[in-house]
């Protein structure tokens, strides 16, 4: 009797191990396609949800997981908590993850770049932007959106209008940026039949960009006097 007891202890135990695996796993396919959409933070939740899952167990799994969970927190820009759980992931796995501490370098960049940018230090912010690129960086929220910019500052309209409808049909919630698009529409649509008008602008693009709105947005006709 008492063995048959334990036998079916031990037989719910390993179920209830089995069933807390599969949650793991599911949590972590989830969150794995959230990230591939650009969606980080469904993606950090569940990872999240999976390491619950897992119940405290430390294993293969638990270590994939918590390696995407990094890469999802580079991604929202969350830096000083993906250098601590890259730290803890290298010192139980016993591993080197250089491509997640290249993404974390990477990531750095753009803050640069995002910076550089709002001074209107192009070069600076090229070469931020490159080396990001260089370090793996690819499908980034931050990166496409300070790609877009960058295009727009360096009067490479037709360029920005593309980048940011690619950018706006990933993320549409972004009003901002919505703004962005709808102004770059119109300038496009101007400068679009005028070559030498679509040149001058680019020209003064590089040097004015905080006024570039402004000087060319078109005025009312006053009514002609007859």
């Amino acid at each position: 009797m008492i063995k048959r007891k334990l036998a079916g202890i031990v037989l719910l135990t390993l179920i209830s191990l089995s069933a807390c695996k599969n949650e793991a796993k599911a949590y972590r396919t989830e969150g794995i396609t959230a990230l591939e959409k650009g969606d980080a933070q469904k993606a950090l939740e569940n990872f999240d949800l999976a390491l619950e899952k897992s119940k405290g167990k430390v294993g293969a799994l638990q270590f994939d997981i918590l390696a995407y969970k990094v890469e999802a927190e580079i991604h929202l820009g969350k830096l000083g908590e993906a250098e601590e759980n890259l730290q803890n992931l290298e010192t139980i796995s016993t591993k080197k993850y250089a491509k997640l501490q290249d993404l974390i370098e990477a990531k750095k960049s753009i803050v640069s770049a995002g910076e550089a940018l709002n001074q209107d230090d192009l070069d600076l912010a090229r070469k931020e932007l490159d080396e990001a690129k260089e370090k793996g960086l690819s499908t980034d929220r931050e990166l496409e959106y300070s790609e877009a910019i960058y295009l727009e500052k360096t009067g490479e309209w037709q360029n920005s209008y593309d980048a940011f409808s690619k950018y706006c049909s990933r993320y549409p919630d972004d009003a901002e940026a919505a703004r962005e698009l709808q102004f770059l529409e119109s300038r496009v649509k101007v400068l679009g039949g005028n070559t030498l008008l679509s040149e001058r602008a680019k020209k003064v693009g590089k040097r004015h960009h905080k006024y570039i709105r402004r000087k060319y947005r078109l005025k009312e006709e006053s009514p002609k006097r007859h």
